[in-house]
């Protein structure tokens, strides 16, 4: 048996379900990826999978590309691929029994309506794995479940969901160093309902002391990003994660600089010039595919901003790199069409 943990979102792939409801798991595993910087990940065992450590510890992140009700598909072939036990997955699903704003965290059990994990079930043979039911709460009036889970989440609650990401991927990583026992201890007592969470202003001054008390420390600054973008402040967070990227340049970091950079033109295409500086480095380190999908970005930023000529320079940087890269030939034959 494999020693590493297998962490599974559900959700639907496509662009248009990405926003519902639906797709909280896969949320939370974005969140994971970002915080633990593992990568773009690869498209494996009918699942976009994510390899690397999240607090010392070997894990598989996954996203199922089956569509919901098949979910049992990628999962059962991911445990047997990996040779994962049971006991070392976890399910991230939406729940409607749950209210919004709470999580449940469950070491075994049934499906409560949700088919994903009805579909896990089937194919694991088996209840025994651990599960964090992010809630998502019952649909209005007579609006059907169905309906429901594949409608975005509107003003407040989306805030409230974005705070719920965040705390679903604190279950995950405390599941994975700690155990079950204790996380369920944590995130479904009385006393972690009782007691209240610091606002986000209060967070926001907490985590600028702690920036302020030790500058050189990423952590500090890894946090402050993410509440200014729970507060929607994209500005400052943009600022943070550049001031991330020169830290992590000054200690030698190139990778996670870059990292920082592509958090950064992910909350403002706009900053064209940092994107052209983000392939280019890519290059310069020897990852071409990295550096291509940075000049096509880059490319795709010029169209929204209707400006072809730099576009079409974009588009041909990429495809000096990979003269075959289909998606590049597709943008330069729409950019230029006489070609």
């Amino acid at each position: 048996m494999s020693d590493k943990f297998l962490v599974v979102g559900l959700g639907n792939p496509g662009r248009e379900y990405e926003k519902t409801r639906h797709n909280v798991g896969f949320w939370v595993v974005d969140e994971l990826v970002t915080r633990h910087q593992l990568g773009a990940g690869n498209k494996e065992r009918k699942a976009i999978v994510f390899s690397g450590q999240i607090k010392g510890k070997p894990v598989v992140l996954a996203k199922p590309q089956t569509y919901m009700n098949l979910s049992g598909e990628a999962v059962r072939a991911l445990l047997d691929f990996y040779k994962i036990p049971l006991e070392r997955l976890i399910v991230i699903h939406d729940d409607l029994d749950t209210p919004l704003g709470a999580l449940k965290v469950r070491r075994q059990g049934g499906h409560g309506g949700q088919n994903g994990v009805r579909n896990i079930l089937l194919h694991a043979g088996s209840d025994s794995f651990a599960r964090v039911r992010f809630g998502i709460g019952r649909p209005p009036g007579r609006m059907q479940p169905k309906d429901y889970v594949l409608q975005p989440f509107i003003g407040d609650d989306q805030i409230t969901a974005r705070q719920m990401v965040e705390r679903a991927a604190d279950a995950v990583e405390s599941w994975l160093t700690d155990g079950i026992e204790l996380t369920m201890t944590r995130f479904n007592g009385e006393a972690d309902a009782a007691a209240p969470r610091p606002s986000l202003e209060e967070e926001l001054a907490l985590t600028l002391r702690a920036v302020e008390l030790a500058p050189s420390d990423p952590k500090p600054l890894e946090a402050l990003a993410r509440l200014y973008r729970r507060a929607k402040q994209d500005e400052k967070a943009v600022e943070t994660h550049l001031r991330l990227a020169e830290l992590h340049r000054a200690q030698g970091s190139l990778k996670r600089m870059l990292h920082e950079w592509d958090n950064a033109v992910r909350l403002n295409p706009t900053l064209t010039d940092l994107q052209a500086q983000i392939a280019r480095e890519n290059a310069a380190q020897g990852d071409l595919k990295r550096a291509t999908q940075a000049w096509l970005r880059l490319a795709e930023t010029w169209q929204t901003l209707n400006q072809p000529e730099q576009a079409l320079a974009a588009v041909q940087e990429a495809l000096a790199l990979n003269p075959q890269h289909s998606r590049a030939l597709e943008l330069l034959a729409a950019l230029n069409p006489e070609r």
